[in-house]
């Protein structure tokens, strides 16, 4: 089975729709990410990532968010940059495993018809981030092994939040349910047929079926899923990148991410305007 873990950095809200500009102290980018592993790698995962903990003098069980200043772990600033560089680098060893969705805010206010609220941008960036997430998982041939994708987000509590849970499960969805121009998520009636025909038949080869993401998206707190504390890192490196023009963690990251062809722009990093 693999996993995908989403986090995100940037917020998805912050236009004003009369001025249609961007609001003071919002980002210009909201950036979604994906983690994506086997199944079987967790607790390898899991007890690396004790270890760089341990490494800093911090308690196995302690958070970490990319966003976490230096003071509040307890670490001067040189001890800060290594320790976020010895995290990206243990996201680095897995190779494709990681995609990131990064959506110029200002011009999809302006310019896309479908996006009109917070929750619509969330919405289309998840959109995004599935189809590519089960075109890499096809290259994988989990297709032929019928091999399960399940999706976890870290889970929303405030009900101030533009993201809350209940939304991000209907825009889930509505992804599924509506598929893309490349991908088409057939409903579980449909499997065990299209399952049959393709290895019977060995026919409709050219057209992608995604035959294994789960139906709805499950939710956990990051606290206890250091998948998604990772995934956390992940769209830290690739907004900072395109927020503050620093790539800095984000080429430390390139191992990892999904390329085709030497190149991650497409299938990996999606700038979506």
């Amino acid at each position: 089975m693999y996993i995908v873990f989403l986090d995100e950095s940037g917020q998805p809200g912050g236009f004003d729709k009369e001025s249609k500009v961007l609001v003071n102290n919002t980002s210009k980018y909201f950036t979604l990410a994906g983690f994506t592993i086997n199944a079987n790698e967790i607790l390898k995962i899991e007890n690396s990532l004790f270890n760089i903990k341990e490494k800093y003098g911090l308690n196995k069980t302690h958070e970490i968010k990319w966003h976490t200043t230096y003071s509040k772990l307890g670490l001067n600033f040189e001890q800060y940059k290594n320790f976020k560089i010895d995290v990206i680098n243990l996201i680095s060893m897995y190779k494709n495993s990681v995609i990131g969705i990064v959506m110029d805010k200002e011009i999809c206010y302006k310019n896309k018809k479908y996006i009109k609220t917070p929750n619509d941008l969330y919405a289309v960036a998840l959109h995004l981030l599935m189809e590519r997430s089960c075109m890499e998982s096809i290259r994988k041939k989990a297709k032929q092994t019928m091999t399960p994708t399940i999706i976890i987000a870290d889970s929303r509590q405030s009900i101030n939040s533009n993201k809350l849970d209940k939304e991000l499960q209907t825009a889930y969805l509505r992804a599924k349910n509506m598929g893309t121009h490349f991908m088409q998520f057939p409903t579980l009636w449909a499997l065990n047929f299209v399952h049959r025909y393709i290895n019977y038949k060995k026919f409709w080869r050219g057209f992608q079926y995604d035959l294994r993401i789960c139906e709805n998206i499950l939710f956990a707190d990051s606290q206890d899923f250091c998948g998604i504390q990772l995934a956390d890192f992940c769209a830290g490196a690739i907004h900072r990148k395109y927020e503050n023009n620093n790539d800095e963690f984000f080429c430390k990251l390139l191992p990892a991410i999904v390329s085709k062809n030497n190149n991650i722009y497409g299938p990996g990093i999606k700038l979506y305007k």
